[in-house]
């Protein structure tokens, strides 16, 4: 039974244990069973159009930008001049969107495993992917993250992992593993970032994460705010071939000669995000 068909008229999420997010639905959009999992996309209420998939929310139109901007900013801005852009995950195509602003960015690689939610994000969701699917820049892989990986030959300046959570086919793309092959296809001095989870309903989400990145040189946990996500609270991580806290005395400078417009990021906002909670910075040390 899907999501939609348990509550009716909304969509549900069951966020944690005994916690449920419960969003009026003025219009279903799609509801299908793919090869890979349930998609659903809805019209909701409050937070506008929503997709979800395996009855986990994975955006919405109100707060898209607050998730989007914080995985693809701190990365590309900490760089300085991400040329060869690679995407795991992201169908929707925010994440690509908010790569293709930087206007260094020669091609942008989209790789997702699920044909079916790009096609319904095309038709649905234009306001998210704002085009970013037919840019000249963007090549789109239809193949499981992992796989892409594994047989990279010409290496990338940043990987972006813009998975699900890790389970179903998100789960391969959180060992120590794939992300042993993501820093095989970096360039010198590349840079990748990945979503984490909430930490304060799935602390070992972010512990387990953080050691399976144990081969890069340089690891940074930061947090950000998406009302529509598991307690608000989300977190990512920074992971590098180089110093990349050493870039933030140049952001505003990079931010501003991209021409970057934002709605969440900034660079005052991207130095805080490092300051952690205490509790945060003691699920690292585990």
């Amino acid at each position: 039974m899907s999501a939609g068909d348990r509550c009716g008229d909304w969509l549900c999420e069951e966020q944690t244990e005994g916690v449920e997010l419960r969003l009026r639905v003025r219009r279903w959009l799609v509801r299908r069973r793919t090869p890979y999992q349930e998609l659903v996309l809805a019209e909701t209420e409050g937070l506008g159009r929503v997709l979800a998939l395996d009855g986990k929310i994975m955006l919405s139109e109100r707060d898209e930008p607050f998730y989007h901007e914080m995985l693809v900013h701190p990365a590309l801005l900490s760089h300085p001049s991400p040329e060869r852009v690679l995407v795991i995950g992201g169908g929707d195509g925010g994440t690509l969107r908010e790569v293709l602003r930087h206007p260094m960015v020669q091609e942008a690689v989209l790789v997702e495993i699920d044909q079916a939610v790009i096609e319904a994000s095309r038709e649905h969701l234009s306001s998210v992917h704002q085009g970013a699917f037919d840019d000249p820049r963007t090549r789109i892989v239809i193949s499981p993250g992992e796989e892409f990986i594994s047989r990279c030959q010409d290496p990338f300046d940043a990987i972006l992992i813009d998975s699900t959570d890790p389970i179903g086919p998100g789960e391969a793309l959180f060992s120590p593993e794939f992300f042993l092959a993501c820093r095989r296809a970096l360039r010198e001095g590349g840079i990748m970032a990945l979503q984490a989870g909430t930490p304060f309903y799935w602390p070992d989400e972010l512990s387990n994460t953080t050691k399976g990145l144990r081969a890069f040189p340089y690891l940074g946990v930061y947090l950000g705010h998406v009302p529509a996500y598991p307690s608000g609270m989300w977190a990512y991580v920074l992971a590098g071939l180089f110093d990349f806290r050493g870039a933030e005395p140049e952001l505003e400078e990079r931010f501003a000669a991209r021409g970057l417009a934002t709605r969440y990021y900034s660079p005052a906002l991207h130095r805080a995000a490092f300051a952690l909670p205490r509790f945060v910075e003691e699920l690292l040390l585990r």
